[in-house]
Protein backbone atom coordinates (compact mmCIF):
# COMPACT_ATOMS: atom_id res chain seq x y z
CA UNK A 1 0.00 0.00 0.00
CA UNK A 2 1.28 3.40 -0.96
CA UNK A 3 2.04 6.30 2.07
CA UNK A 4 -0.51 8.38 -0.03
CA UNK A 5 -3.15 5.65 0.69
CA UNK A 6 -2.45 4.69 4.20
CA UNK A 7 -2.32 9.17 5.25
CA UNK A 8 -5.66 9.41 4.07
CA UNK A 9 -6.77 6.31 6.39
CA UNK A 10 -5.23 8.18 9.36
CA UNK A 11 -7.08 10.98 8.49
CA UNK A 12 -10.38 9.50 8.95
CA UNK A 13 -9.55 7.63 12.33
CA UNK A 14 -8.13 10.95 13.55
CA UNK A 15 -11.89 13.00 12.69
CA UNK A 16 -13.54 9.93 14.19
CA UNK A 17 -11.55 9.82 17.21
CA UNK A 18 -12.59 13.52 17.65
CA UNK A 19 -15.95 13.41 17.12
CA UNK A 20 -15.77 10.94 20.01
CA UNK A 21 -13.78 12.67 22.55
CA UNK A 22 -15.44 16.19 21.83
CA UNK A 23 -18.84 15.71 24.21
CA UNK A 24 -16.69 14.45 26.67
CA UNK A 25 -14.31 17.79 26.49
CA UNK A 26 -17.41 20.24 26.60
CA UNK A 27 -18.84 18.45 29.75
CA UNK A 28 -15.10 19.20 31.43
CA UNK A 29 -14.94 22.85 30.07
CA UNK A 30 -18.68 22.95 31.16
CA UNK A 31 -17.96 21.66 34.56
CA UNK A 32 -15.25 23.37 35.30
CA UNK A 33 -17.42 26.83 34.46
CA UNK A 34 -19.40 25.90 37.06
CA UNK A 35 -16.95 25.08 39.48
CA UNK A 36 -15.45 28.79 38.92
CA UNK A 37 -18.62 30.35 39.36
CA UNK A 38 -19.67 28.37 42.19
CA UNK A 39 -16.63 29.15 43.68
CA UNK A 40 -16.87 33.03 42.59
CA UNK A 41 -20.21 33.12 44.60
CA UNK A 42 -19.29 31.97 47.62
CA UNK A 43 -16.04 34.04 47.98
CA UNK A 44 -18.49 37.34 46.91
CA UNK A 45 -20.77 35.95 50.00
CA UNK A 46 -17.68 35.50 52.36
CA UNK A 47 -16.81 38.67 51.36
CA UNK A 48 -20.16 40.52 51.90
CA UNK A 49 -20.34 39.50 55.49
CA UNK A 50 -16.92 40.22 56.39
CA UNK A 51 -17.58 43.94 55.24
CA UNK A 52 -20.84 43.56 57.16
CA UNK A 53 -18.93 42.49 60.15
CA UNK A 54 -16.56 45.40 59.82
CA UNK A 55 -20.11 47.56 59.02
CA UNK A 56 -21.28 45.89 62.41
CA UNK A 57 -18.18 46.90 64.43
CA UNK A 58 -18.25 50.62 63.30
CA UNK A 59 -22.16 50.68 63.94
CA UNK A 60 -22.13 49.13 66.84
CA UNK A 61 -20.56 51.73 68.88
CA UNK A 62 -22.99 53.83 68.67
CA UNK A 63 -26.12 51.45 67.61
CA UNK A 64 -27.31 48.27 69.31
CA UNK A 65 -30.18 46.13 69.51
CA UNK A 66 -32.95 46.15 66.51
CA UNK A 67 -32.00 49.04 64.79
CA UNK A 68 -28.02 47.41 64.21
CA UNK A 69 -29.34 44.27 62.79
CA UNK A 70 -31.63 45.65 60.34
CA UNK A 71 -28.57 48.12 59.48
CA UNK A 72 -26.11 44.88 58.80
CA UNK A 73 -28.61 43.22 57.55
CA UNK A 74 -29.39 46.25 54.90
CA UNK A 75 -25.81 46.73 54.65
CA UNK A 76 -24.60 43.20 53.80
CA UNK A 77 -27.46 42.87 51.33
CA UNK A 78 -27.15 46.05 49.40
CA UNK A 79 -23.33 45.66 48.64
CA UNK A 80 -23.44 41.74 48.03
CA UNK A 81 -22.52 40.79 44.62
CA UNK A 82 -24.53 37.71 44.32
CA UNK A 83 -27.97 37.48 44.89
CA UNK A 84 -28.70 36.40 48.43
CA UNK A 85 -31.20 33.40 49.42
CA UNK A 86 -31.08 35.01 53.09
CA UNK A 87 -29.07 37.63 55.70
CA UNK A 88 -29.65 36.61 59.18
CA UNK A 89 -28.05 39.33 61.54
CA UNK A 90 -28.33 38.64 65.57
CA UNK A 91 -27.17 41.12 68.17
CA UNK A 92 -25.77 39.85 71.42
CA UNK A 93 -27.65 36.45 70.70
CA UNK A 94 -30.60 38.28 70.62
CA UNK A 95 -30.14 39.47 74.52
CA UNK A 96 -28.60 42.87 73.96
CA UNK A 97 -28.38 43.27 78.51
CA UNK A 98 -25.75 40.37 78.82
CA UNK A 99 -22.40 39.87 78.10
CA UNK A 100 -20.98 36.27 76.40
CA UNK A 101 -17.98 34.76 75.57
CA UNK A 102 -17.90 32.88 71.91
CA UNK A 103 -16.26 29.94 70.74
CA UNK A 104 -15.88 27.42 67.91
CA UNK A 105 -17.68 27.36 64.50
CA UNK A 106 -20.30 27.61 64.10
CA UNK A 107 -20.53 30.27 67.05
CA UNK A 108 -21.51 29.56 70.50
CA UNK A 109 -22.63 31.87 73.11
CA UNK A 110 -22.26 31.56 76.59
CA UNK A 111 -23.15 33.79 79.00
CA UNK A 112 -21.25 35.59 81.11
CA UNK A 113 -20.14 38.92 83.32
CA UNK A 114 -18.89 41.65 81.91
CA UNK A 115 -15.86 41.91 82.19
CA UNK A 116 -14.65 38.64 83.47
CA UNK A 117 -12.04 36.45 81.32
CA UNK A 118 -13.27 33.38 78.74
CA UNK A 119 -12.38 29.96 79.07
CA UNK A 120 -9.08 29.50 76.82
CA UNK A 121 -11.66 27.40 74.47
CA UNK A 122 -12.98 30.81 74.03
CA UNK A 123 -9.50 32.06 72.88
CA UNK A 124 -8.82 33.33 76.71
CA UNK A 125 -10.88 37.00 75.62
CA UNK A 126 -12.64 39.21 77.67
CA UNK A 127 -16.61 38.61 77.88
CA UNK A 128 -18.41 41.29 75.26
CA UNK A 129 -20.91 41.88 73.37
CA UNK A 130 -21.27 40.48 69.37
CA UNK A 131 -22.80 40.41 66.43
CA UNK A 132 -23.04 36.95 64.55
CA UNK A 133 -23.84 37.14 60.66
CA UNK A 134 -25.13 35.08 58.40
CA UNK A 135 -25.78 34.66 54.75
CA UNK A 136 -26.73 31.88 51.67
CA UNK A 137 -27.28 31.81 48.06
CA UNK A 138 -28.24 29.24 45.34
CA UNK A 139 -26.41 28.53 42.54
CA UNK A 140 -27.89 27.77 39.77
CA UNK A 141 -25.70 25.40 37.43
CA UNK A 142 -25.20 25.76 33.99
CA UNK A 143 -25.82 22.25 32.87
CA UNK A 144 -28.66 20.08 35.01
CA UNK A 145 -26.31 17.84 35.58
CA UNK A 146 -23.85 19.57 37.23
CA UNK A 147 -26.89 20.91 40.05
CA UNK A 148 -26.25 17.52 41.74
CA UNK A 149 -22.70 19.44 42.63
CA UNK A 150 -23.08 22.73 42.81
CA UNK A 151 -26.78 23.36 43.60
CA UNK A 152 -26.70 23.34 47.08
CA UNK A 153 -27.13 26.54 49.36
CA UNK A 154 -23.65 28.02 49.92
CA UNK A 155 -23.76 29.52 53.52
CA UNK A 156 -21.44 31.34 55.46
CA UNK A 157 -21.19 32.70 59.09
CA UNK A 158 -19.25 35.65 60.42
CA UNK A 159 -19.04 37.21 64.22
CA UNK A 160 -17.49 40.11 65.33
CA UNK A 161 -16.76 41.57 68.94
CA UNK A 162 -18.48 45.04 69.44
CA UNK A 163 -17.85 45.97 73.21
Amino acid sequence: MSGIARRSLNAGVAAVEFALLSPFLVLLMVGIGDFSFAYRGQTELASALAAGARYAFTQGQTESGSTLTTDVTNFVTKISAVPLSSVTTSYNNNDPTNCYCVSGSPATFTAAACGSNCSTAAGGATAGQYVSISGSFSYTALFPLDQVFFGNPYTQAVTARLK
